[in-house]
């Protein structure tokens, strides 16, 4: 275009056309808005800031127990999110507001008196100030974890009475204030697991130390690279778990109501009776993946006498257990109400026939990758009603089969061990060399013995004489 014919299209717009112009560039750059009708408009209401536009978060209504009143839940994943963008006060009837997997750098305060369920996971807050979440009083689950929170002030949980879960799990802290959960006067579950550097609380006991609800149900401390753990004794909680710790005996002050126990992939070579001497009520019990367990000692499971579950799986040092495992010291035996065994991808190769009464009440035994010796010994595991999955891998004959598949005839034993027949053949071997040199030493003939041969002049051995050719004696 001429600069001439811009100067004439310039003064061919109008002032009133100019500014149409300008109001539409500048509803060009604003987010896109919403195009539907008003129901579906009432889906996008949270934050204010983008109301009813693709950047805002989707909310939905549903019916809140008990009474079917209405409850607002608002999903906020994936919005790349800063705390900056968020609005303090949320909208009416909200109970779930889900800010998970976005770019929060630090806790958002917001004021509610109906949310019950806060989701920050997945972002980069790096502390929890105090009294951060005293304007949600009503919150009954927090989830903290997957941040990397460092730092929690003394009252970083002040002003939640109602909290029921907390969830600090996959951060990095190091320490905890004194008396941090003491304002958690509800806390039922609290989840610390994968907190590596938390082994500085080694030596506490948790519950005084930190204020931490008497009547809790459920502790979870993976990962936290604990050695030693102090627990009161007559505390309710029912679950336990430490998987992934550095402990190498079962700790001694454990509550006696403990009814789920995880010690997984801990340090322990051998389980002893003492380890299950105050899990009386206990119910479930893991000791899966331990690096270093070789074996279960006599009487290690008497104690377990409500135990339901239990599972050794991937334990791949584990190669033996004693028979009278499941007996009392005094040879009194109590048969509990085991109903789930597993031994999945251990090396024990045999079980002996006093654990059969206990067996023969699984309703689940899974044997998978267990090298068993399928010999008379382990008969009486082909009558089990249930099915097992173990293989034999001895003898040679029935290798690689199910036991349940193997016949009845195969399960037979050596009356003589290995050793005792190479000793035996070794015998034979030493018998026959002296047989044999015994008959050619008698075929010899004795030292002493001469043979005495007539000699005559027709005999080989008889005197030769040379006498001269008389036709050379000149004489």
């Amino acid at each position: 275009m001429t600069p001439r014919a811009a100067s004439r299209l310039n003064f061919a717009l109008s002032p009133k056309l100019q500014l149409l112009l300008l109001l539409l560039l500048v509803g060009s750059s604003r987010p896109e808005r919403i195009d539907a009708n008003d129901e579906e408009v009432d889906r996008f209401c949270y934050p204010a800031a983008h109301r009813n536009t693709r950047l805002s978060c989707e909310c939905s209504n549903v019916s809140a127990a008990p009474w079917g009143m209405r409850a607002l839940h608002i999903d906020c994943s994936y919005k790349d999110y800063k705390t900056e963008d968020l609005t303090e006060l949320l909208p009416l009837y909200i109970d779930t507001l889900d800010l998970s997997w976005n770019k929060l750098n630090r806790a958002p305060s917001f004021n509610s008196d109906s949310l019950r369920l806060l989701n920050l996971m997945h972002n980069n807050i790096s502390a929890i100030a105090s009294s951060n979440f005293e304007r949600v009083s009503s919150l009954r689950e927090l989830y903290l974890g997957w941040n990397s929170i460092q730092q929690l002030e003394a009252q970083s949980f002040a002003g939640l009475p109602h909290l029921q879960v907390l969830n600090l799990a996959h951060n990095n802290l190091h320490s905890l204030p004194g008396q941090i959960f003491a304002p958690l006067l509800v806390l039922s579950t609290l989840e610390l697991s994968w907190n590596r550097q938390l082994n500085q609380t080694n030596g506490q006991e948790l519950y005084s130390s930190y204020g931490i609800n008497p009547k809790l149900d459920t502790l979870r401390l993976d990962a936290c690279n604990l050695s030693e753990l102090k627990l009161p004794i007559d505390a309710p909680l029912r679950e336990l778990s430490l998987r992934r710790n550095l402990f190498q005996r079962v700790p001694g002050q454990l509550p006696a109501a403990l009814q789920r126990l995880d010690i997984s992939e801990n340090l322990l070579e051998k389980l002893l009776p003492q380890d299950a001497a105050n899990l009386t009520q206990l119910r479930q019990l893991y000791v899966e993946d331990m690096p270093l367990l070789q074996g279960i000692a006599a009487h290690a499971f008497a104690p377990l006498r409500q135990v339901e579950e239990m599972s050794f799986q991937n334990s791949r040092q584990l190669s033996w257990l004693d028979g009278d495992v499941f007996v009392m010291e005094n040879g009194y035996s109590v048969l509990p109400p085991l109903r789930i065994l597993s031994f999945r991808g251990t090396l024990l190769r045999n079980f002996n026939v006093t654990l059969s009464p206990v067996f023969r009440k699984l309703t689940q035994l899974d044997l998978n990758g267990v090298p068993l010796y399928c010999d008379c010994q382990l008969a009486w595991l082909k009558d089990l009603a249930i099915q097992t999955n173990g293989r034999c891998l001895r003898p040679a004959r029935v290798r690689g089969m199910l036991v349940s598949s193997v016949r009845d005839d195969e399960f037979s034993c050596e009356r003589w061990p290995r050793w005792a027949y190479g000793l035996i053949i070794l015998g034979l071997i030493g018998v026959c060399a002296a047989g044999v040199y015994l008959i050619v030493m008698g075929l010899r003939p004795h030292r002493g013995v001469t043979m005495r041969r007539k000699v005559g002049a027709g005999s080989p051995y008889a005197r030769v004489t040379i006498e001269p050719n008389r036709q050379e004696n000149l004489h």
